[in-house]
């Protein structure tokens, strides 16, 4: 089979450069270990450091942002990623100092459209109408800033815009989560001398994506928050709807990478249904969220970036099931923090503590094997993900159930 042209350039691209991902991660980890405290102040000595809305524009823009440019960066020049961190770690910077909103928002814009620039062309090749989308999801979470300055302008809600971006997010995870899981799996059942019974499920998985989609743009564009409730409960049962269907939860406990990857999309599930039934009044609205955030999106980025990280099969699986343990429990901390006031701080100091400690050990490993030399990072680059991806498209003979 001959190579599409993404792949053929791409087969040359990754041998020279440098690993967009073994800068980007350990930033995102250490950043997303620091960012509660950044709000909630350390305990007893000190207040706040950023205020509500610029704690979700840095988890949002910086620590989602820093995720995609490790995950899709692949291998770029030195100076080209330089400059694409060096304008990352400027606008963290300048969230933490009395800057002028506008040099903020200046270099949110400059780095989310360098970004933009550099992975989304790497799906332009796709054939499938699902695959495509991709390019405009990836395009309005890279240019999220510079739309939510100019929707500022003209006076849209930016709690609203935040909602919206956090569905457009959800959509990413659902459809990168199932190409990542999906060979995982079916080797797993091949292990075990079975086949996986559903893999892709393109009719599923092309149905939440449009109901996401149209979910985040009724909530962008301040629709009936009952049809964006409706659309986004729709998703989520059906995401629970493919885990079960894929039947992930396997005894085995090598596969403890695969239970990681389930909960998170467990979690990603129940986060849209109840964000669903937050915009219907029946539950506290940021606290759900925050099962989005938290349980799904800190579970599966999690495991994605110690997937890049060395060691045996023994410890690894200990790695994962930390994962699980630390950031299941710290979801379940904050939505309780939402329905508790008398508990609130506690729950919330909680939460911060789990959510950090995981991202901590997250950070070590992925230094660890930076230092190591890691041999199996390269096998998660996203570049390598969006070749098969590309190489899927390209093959007639492939098919999807």
């Amino acid at each position: 089979m001959n190579a599409t042209p993404v792949t053929a350039h791409s087969a040359g691209h990754n041998r020279a450069g440098h690993s967009a991902q073994r800068l980007f991660f350990p930033a995102a980890a250490l950043l997303a270990a620091l960012g509660p405290w950044l709000l909630l102040g350390v305990p007893d000595h000190g207040q706040a450091v950023v205020d509500v809305p610029t704690h979700a524009r840095s988890m949002l823009f910086g620590y989602v942002g820093a995720l995609i440019a490790g995950y899709l960066g692949g291998r770029m020049a030195a100076a080209r990623l330089a400059g694409l961190f060096g304008l990352w770690l400027a606008a963290r910077c300048a969230e933490l100092i009395p800057a002028d909103p506008l040099l903020v928002q200046a270099l949110y814009a400059a780095f989310g459209l360098s970004l933009a620039a550099l992975v989304v062309p790497r799906f332009s090749s796709a054939r499938k109408w699902r695959n495509r989308l991709i390019v405009p999801v990836l395009a309005a979470i890279t240019c999220f800033p510079v739309l939510l300055w100019a929707g500022g302008a003209l006076g849209m809600d930016a709690y609203s815009a935040l909602h919206a971006l956090v569905l457009v997010i959800a959509l990413l995870m659902f459809f990168m989560g199932g190409r990542f899981i999906t060979p995982l799996l079916a080797r797993a059942y091949a292990d075990r001398g079975g086949r996986l019974p559903h893999r892709v499920q393109p009719v599923l998985e092309g149905t939440v994506m449009l109901l996401l989609l149209g979910a985040a743009t009724l909530g962008l564009w301040g629709g009936d928050g009952r049809w964006t409730a409706l659309l986004a409960g729709l998703a989520g049962l059906l995401v629970v709807v493919r885990l079960a269907r894929w039947r992930l939860f396997l005894p085995d406990p090598r596969h403890a990478d695969l239970k990681a990857l389930g909960v998170g999309y467990l979690w990603l599930g129940l986060g849209l249904l109840a964000f669903s039934l937050s915009l219907a009044g029946a539950l506290p609205l940021t606290a759900s969220l925050h099962v989005i955030t938290v349980g799904a999106l800190g579970t599966l980025s999690s495991t994605v970036m110690l997937k890049t990280a060395q060691g045996s099969g023994q410890a690894r699986a200990a790695r994962y099931y930390a994962v699980i343990g630390l950031l299941s429990a710290a979801c379940i901390a904050r939505y309780a923090a939402g329905v508790s006031p008398a508990w609130r701080t506690t729950l919330l100091m909680l939460t911060a503590s789990l959510w950090s400690l995981n991202f901590l050990l997250v950070a070590y490993h992925l230094v660890s094997a930076n230092k190591t030399g890691n041999p199996r990072g390269r096998i998660l680059s996203g570049q390598v993900a969006t070749d098969g991806l590309m190489r899927r498209n390209a093959a007639p003979t492939c098919t999807n159930t």
